[in-house]
């Protein structure tokens, strides 16, 4: 059996995970990563971009040691249906170990032999849009048939219809360049459709990170088109460049946002103010960095901060600044994992735009999925997701497969 149809065969689940929130794409990983180990036989030593991401995670999972947060590795008990992986640590590294097997397998099929595994990744992801959009239009009813009238309830099923949308604006880019690169001109209308009437549906339901998501997606195109030789290391480079100097620069964006008086809308004032706090954090420690998931322990609320509880209602006065996560992943790195973690995600992200071909030798479809999944997936990276979100990482490199799938079907030049 080839390990192409195996992939297939498990992207078919692909848009009931969107569907369920996203965290079973963690499952479909496994699932789709194991089978490589009989069929695909992944090469040793991985590439040096993959060394660098291992040590990354090697470091996050040994920051459980000095963590608040830590509570161990597993909690309940089987037998008592209780059981789960409580540690951070663990599930990322479970996810990592998956995620390189899975790719490395990918990497590993055959040139011309995944004709009918693309076609059925294809259409899986249209078939998330499809569901996506109906969601947008029929949420209301179909979500009170399912939660009844309890508002949290309500609530689980909104955040679920906003990850979908998330998960669907990483594969985007796979459909996008897809349909860019077909040779007939008639294509180019439905490409800008396609473009268009996503961004609709993701401000239907209100993903404000799918939204700016697409626009990263078409700038990251735009740059490798632009940039035919040196596309990838310039772009990979400048994602680098942002984790690495994460606190410096939203710092100081911040500082000329309050210099100024200036209030950014809804969600994202309360994600600056979150930012002050984690910058804070970063400086108390930023070397080591106080330990994977330790934002989930800092407790400080708006009543500790009168100047920002004044802009808003007094009920906001018990909420935590900090919800569970400062919602950008780069802070994260830097508060969690300190210096250290942050110089090893930038070098995995140097190494990763070095590692890959120029722009202008892979073919037109594969050089922008490409290009737009890096810019499709820095928004959730910096307004969205825990960075220690598996369900996330495992979507992210989900989509990576479907792309090295892409590019082992064979196509008219482009």
């Amino acid at each position: 059996m080839s390990y192409a149809l195996v992939l297939a065969a498990a992207f078919v689940l692909w848009p009931v995970m969107g569907l369920l929130g996203g965290q079973g794409y963690a499952l479909l990983l496994g699932l789709a990563a194991l089978p490589a180990l009989a069929l695909a036989r992944p090469k040793w030593p991985p590439a040096g971009y993959a060394i660098m991401a291992g040590l990354f995670v090697a470091w996050a999972a040994l920051s459980e040691i000095w963590s608040p947060a830590s509570t161990g590795f597993i909690t309940g008990s089987l037998f008592e249906g209780n059981f789960g992986v409580k540690a951070a640590s663990l599930r990322i590294v479970l996810t990592a170990i998956f995620g390189a097997i899975a790719v490395a397998g990918a990497l590993q099929i055959k040139a011309g032999t995944a004709q009918v595994s693309t076609r059925v990744i294809l259409g899986a992801f249209a078939v998330q849009g499809i569901i996506l959009a109906l969601s947008a239009v029929f949420a209301g009813p179909v979500l009170a048939m399912i939660y009844g009238n309890d508002p949290q309830e309500l609530n689980s099923g909104v955040q679920n219809i906003g990850r979908n949308a998330n998960a669907f604006a990483l594969v985007l880019p796979v459909l996008f360049a897809y349909l860019a690169a077909r040779p007939d001109v008639r294509w180019r209308p439905v490409v800008a459709l396609l473009a268009v009437v996503s961004l609709l549906i993701f401000a239907r339901v209100d993903s404000q990170s799918a939204m700016i998501g697409t626009v990263f997606m078409v700038a990251a195109m735009a740059l490798v088109h632009v940039l035919r030789g040196a596309g990838f290391r310039v772009l990979f480079s400048v994602l680098a460049a942002y984790v690495a100097s994460a606190p410096l620069l939203i710092g100081t964006a911040l500082r000329i946002l309050d210099a100024y008086g200036i209030m950014l809308p809804g969600s994202f004032q309360s994600r600056a103010w979150s930012w002050h706090v984690v910058i804070g954090k970063v400086a108390e420690s930023p070397l080591a960095g106080h330990g994977i998931a330790a934002s989930k322990t800092w407790r400080e609320t708006y009543a500790d901060h009168p100047d920002w509880l004044a802009r808003l209602p007094d009920f906001w006065a018990y909420y935590e600044v900090v919800p569970g996560h400062p919602h950008n992943m780069a802070l994260q790195i830097w508060a969690e994992t300190g210096m250290v973690g942050a110089v090893l995600a930038g070098f995995a992200l140097v190494m990763l735009g070095f590692r890959l071909p120029r722009p202008d030798v892979l073919r037109a479809d594969v050089r922008y999925a490409i290009a737009g999944l890096a810019g499709a997936a820095a928004s959730p990276f910096s307004f969205a997701y825990s960075v220690w979100n598996e369900g996330f990482w495992s979507s992210l490199v989900l989509a990576a497969v479907a792309i090295i799938l892409l590019s082992k079907r064979e196509r008219a030049s482009l």
